[in-house]
């Protein structure tokens, strides 16, 4: 595993990331000589960490508006919310 302190890190960031995932190195970064961060690949880190609902995304929320009584007036206000949104100017939805 190749070890490099922060500002190094910061430099070569776009490298670190490339190596990470085109050629599944493992990267652990130090501040002060300590470790304080490891960058995996990704599926080194749904396969050894992550809460396995985390990979299913928008399957976890199935069901989860069942007991909106009007789904078709719901979701048109949340449109209608989106269309009079002034932090989304020039935006069509």
């Amino acid at each position: 595993m190749e070890t490099c302190n922060l500002t190094e890190a910061k430099a070569k960031l776009s490298s670190i990331i490339s190596r990470v995932t085109f050629a599944g190195e493992t990267v652990m970064i130090k501040r002060k000589g300590k470790n304080v961060a490891v960058v995996v690949p990704y599926e080194d880190y749904l396969r050894n960490w992550a809460d396995p609902r985390e990979s299913k995304g928008l399957l976890l929320a199935k069901g989860a508006l069942s007991d909106v009584e009007d789904f078709d007036q719901f979701i048109e206000g949340i449109y209608e919310s989106r269309r009079m949104s002034i932090d989304r100017n020039g935006i069509e939805v």
